[in-house]
């Protein structure tokens, strides 16, 4: 339900004001209502009349609209409490592949709690406190199913459960995989030139992984490799540190990020295993629901830019483009690469 305050725009509709249709004002714009014993903030919708006015009153909002304001300033409500939006409690059914009745039956609930909170009522903070264990501890999804099998056909319990099993292992992976990539980084606990006087930090990482593999086709590990160093490396060069707080190494087909065979598995990316001729390659595509993370203005340039100028480019062509730069001819094999080194590259209009 997120809406941003507009200037009016002028709509050609069925005006109940004067009962025929001509050109009416679509208002969007932020108001302070009440709600629940509190004042919040939130964006509303309505029309008005130009031409007509009834009992003083010169505009209106339809139904659908209104259900539309109703739940936004329920929301509004949330986020100052602290509370789940409707919103967030839909992506839980989603990242388990609920309905609305099963949410609720998992929990014992009644069958209708879930969808009523997802359109008409604000959840009080023992019920919101269960929502949120259930999106972060996929065993206490799999306990409370248990708990409530009674609430289940056979079938779908079964169905279910595996389905939770899966996400339980799938979870246990990445969290290895998280963990190994932190102890490739030990030595470097503390910020230097080799990491950009930045410490790892995984979750933006997996962030920039998401865009790349979103915005980037034939995107094989090579590749991907060659992009971090750049969107890193310019990062650095503009802003004084870089974005992800990866370390690179002089390795033959360029800057290689230590832990790189652990990279590209985090979770927000998928990775297709391709066997090649010369062995197997990895090709980095989007999830099949595409994660599309958010990122600072600052940060947003930097990828552009690397995503443009490399986006039909092949993995070997950015190989030997990077073997020109100062940063590579200057450094050894297996030797790290100081982002220092790297102070030359300031574009990539080249």
């Amino acid at each position: 339900m997120m809406l941003k305050p507009r200037p009016t725009e002028i709509i050609n509709r069925d005006c109940p004001l004067c009962d025929k249709v001509h050109d009416v004002e679509h208002h969007i714009e932020l108001s302070t209502l009440p709600i629940k014993g509190d004042i919040v903030e939130c964006v509303v919708e309505y029309y008005r009349c130009p031409i007509n006015k009834i009992d003083g009153e010169d505009s209106w909002t339809p139904a659908g609209m209104l259900d539309e304001n109703l739940l936004r300033l329920r929301d509004a409500y949330r986020v100052k409490h602290n509370l789940l939006t409707s919103d967030e409690i839909v992506s839980i059914r989603k990242k388990y592949g609920l309905s609305q009745k099963e949410l609720s039956d998992l929990f014992g609930w009644g069958g209708v709690t879930v969808a009523r909170y997802e359109t008409s009522h604000i959840q009080d903070e023992t019920y919101d406190s269960l929502l949120r264990m259930v999106i972060g501890d996929t065993t206490f999804a799999l306990a409370q199913l248990k708990k409530h099998q009674a609430n289940f056909s056979e079938e779908r319990y079964v169905a279910l459960t595996n389905t939770l099993k899966s996400m339980i292992k799938a979870e246990g992976n990445t969290k290895l995989k998280f963990q190994e990539i932190r102890n490739r980084y030990l030595d470097f606990d503390t910020e230097s030139d080799a990491n950009g006087f930045k410490l790892l930090d995984i979750d933006k990482l997996a962030d920039v992984l998401a865009y790349f593999a979103n915005y980037v086709k034939g995107l094989y590990k090579v590749k991907l490799m060659k992009l971090l160093w750049y969107n890193d490396v310019l990062y650095f060069n503009k802003h004084g540190n870089s974005m992800t707080g990866l370390v690179y190494q002089h390795k033959p087909l360029g800057a290689l990020p230590l832990a790189h065979g652990e990279i590209i598995f985090l979770p927000t990316v998928k990775v297709i295993e391709e066997e090649m001729e010369l062995g197997t390659s990895y090709n980095i595509v989007p999830l099949d629901t595409p994660k599309n993370p958010i990122f600072t203005l600052e940060e947003q340039e930097i990828l552009t830019a690397v995503a443009s100028k490399f986006r039909d480019v092949s993995g070997k062509d950015i190989s030997t483009y990077m073997h020109k730069e100062n940063a590579y001819l200057n450094t050894v094999e297996g030797e790290v690469i100081m982002y220092s080194q790297a102070a030359g590259i300031v574009d990539l209009g080249r």
